[in-house]
């Protein structure tokens, strides 16, 4: 009974971890942060503030990432960004930014 339980866990966790961190996951969030900042490329510094960035937007709860979207509604580059970090780090948040978004500028 408990391997019933314990494998498709174990298996869900494995693909969790393949993705989160790995460098060329990391490598493309990156050069897309990058494009979104209309860059060639991030200083480890400027990566350092987007990943931490990133992070504090996908800890956001519903009222505040919802309020943090709709204000930076009117800059494309912060909008760009928000939506490259939501891709990236959280995707399961992604649906949200985007009718956050479409309802912003509508």
């Amino acid at each position: 009974m408990m391997s019933r339980i314990l494998y498709p866990v174990a298996a869900a966790v494995v693909l969790l971890l393949a993705g989160c961190g790995s460098e060329s996951g990391e490598s493309a969030h990156r050069a897309a942060a990058a494009e979104a900042l209309g860059r060639d490329r991030l200083t480890d510094n400027s990566w350092s503030d987007v990943q931490s960035s990133a992070q504090e937007t996908c800890d956001e709860d519903d009222g505040v990432f919802a309020l943090a979207t709709t204000m930076s509604a009117g800059d494309e580059q912060a909008i760009a960004l928000r939506r490259v970090n939501v891709e990236h780090v959280c995707p399961e948040r992604l649906e949200e930014l985007d009718r956050l978004i479409a309802e912003s500028s509508g």
